[in-house]
């Protein structure tokens, strides 16, 4: 975050564990999986459809492209 000049309000953060909740509850965009346990899932702003190490990480990538607008151009390199 010093390195970038960003505030933790300007950041998202994915986790899936009790140790991740700090940063969880710091960030703008917490994150977190299906099976993380129920107080992660408490604290994260989004609960993704996938599971861990099967999608999630695509899921929110898309997600916050599409919210920013550049999944389509990006999208479109692919459909030439």
């Amino acid at each position: 975050l010093l390195k970038a000049g960003l505030e933790p309000s300007q950041c998202a953060f994915m986790g899936d564990d009790l140790v991740d909740l700090p940063p969880m509850r710091q960030c703008g965009f917490a994150i977190t999986v299906p099976g993380a346990p129920t107080l992660v899932k408490e604290h994260a702003h989004y609960v993704t459809r996938k599971e861990g190490g099967h999608g999630a990480v695509r899921e929110v990538a898309e997600l916050i492209m599409q919210a920013q607008g550049t999944l389509d151009a990006q999208m479109a390199f692919y459909l030439k």
